[in-house]
C-alpha cells in the first residue's frame, strides 16, 4: 500500500512538449502590439553583468526600447543607458549620460542601410523580439520537456514548463519557463559558464496594446540636438 503512491507518481505522463510550444506560438503570433519589461544577466568577460531593458511594439511601425544593457550605448565607457523610440515617422536615440539626442527620418531605415541603421526597421526589432516565440511549434521536433517548476515573477509565484528548445536559426539552444496558464516565456536561459546569459521577463503584456504616450519622444529639460553625419 505504501508503494502506490510512488508509483502513481512515477507512472505520470508528463506534459506534450509539442502540445506546449504549439500553444506558446499561437499566443505569441496573435500579439501584433505588446510591451515586455526584462531584467538580463550574462557573462561579460569572466564577470557577471546586468542590464535591465523595456520593450514596446505597436503595429506597424511604432516601437520603444529603453534600459541599461552593456555595448547599447554609444557614447563610450559607461554609456550604456539608451532610449530608443520611433514614432513612426522619426526615430529618436537619447544617451541619459550626454543629456543628449539624435532624430532622423524613418524612410532612412531600409534593409541596404549602411552599419547596423536597417536592424531599427520597425519591422526587424519585432522580428528579434518575436521570431523564437512565435515559431516554437517548429522547434517541436527536438524539443526536450524537462520539468515542472514555480518561479518567482514581480513578487508573484507562477507554475511553469521548463522545456529546452534548439531553433535550428542561430545554433542556439535556449531553456525556457513557459506560464502553465497563459503560455508566456517568464524566463529564458542560454550557453553555459562563461557564455551563459538568462532573462527574466517581469512584465509579459501581449493582450492589450501598450499607452501611446511610449511611443512619444519630449527631449528632457536641457537635452542638446546631437547632429548626425549624414
Amino acid at each position: 500500500m505504501l508503494a502506490l503512491p510512488l508509483y502513481a507518481a512515477l507512472a505520470q505522463t508528463p506534459p506534450d512538449v509539442a502540445e506546449i510550444l504549439k500553444k506558446v506560438g499561437r499566443t505569441y503570433q496573435a500579439a501584433k502590439d505588446y510591451e515586455l519589461v526584462a531584467g538580463f544577466t550574462f557573462q561579460d568577460n569572466g564577470a557577471a553583468a546586468g542590464g535591465h531593458m523595456l520593450f514596446a511594439f505597436k503595429t506597424p511601425n511604432r516601437y520603444r526600447m529603453e534600459g541599461a544593457l552593456p555595448g547599447m550605448g554609444l557614447g563610450g565607457a559607461g554609456s550604456d543607458k539608451a532610449i530608443l523610440v520611433d514614432d513612426g515617422a522619426t526615430i529618436y536615440c537619447y544617451l541619459p549620460q550626454m543629456n543628449g539626442y539624435a532624430s532622423f527620418s524613418a524612410s532612412e531605415l531600409t534593409g541596404d542601410a549602411p552599419g547596423d541603421a536597417g536592424d531599427m526597421r520597425p519591422e526587424a526589432v519585432d522580428h528579434y523580439l518575436m521570431w523564437r516565440y512565435r515559431g516554437a511549434a517548429d522547434f517541436a521536433a527536438t524539443a526536450r520537456f524537462l520539468r515542472e517548476e514555480t518561479i518567482e515573477i514581480a513578487g508573484a509565484k507562477v507554475p511553469c514548463y521548463v522545456v529546452a528548445v534548439s531553433p535550428e536559426r542561430g545554433g542556439h539552444t535556449y531553456t525556457w519557463w513557459v506560464d502553465q496558464k497563459l503560455y508566456h516565456v517568464l524566463r529564458e536561459d542560454q550557453g553555459e559558464g562563461k557564455n551563459a546569459s538568462s532573462t527574466v521577463y517581469t512584465l509579459v503584456q501581449l493582450d492589450s496594446p501598450p499607452a501611446a504616450e511610449l511611443f512619444k519622444f519630449v527631449p528632457p529639460p536641457g537635452a542638446r540636438k546631437i547632429e548626425v553625419p549624414k
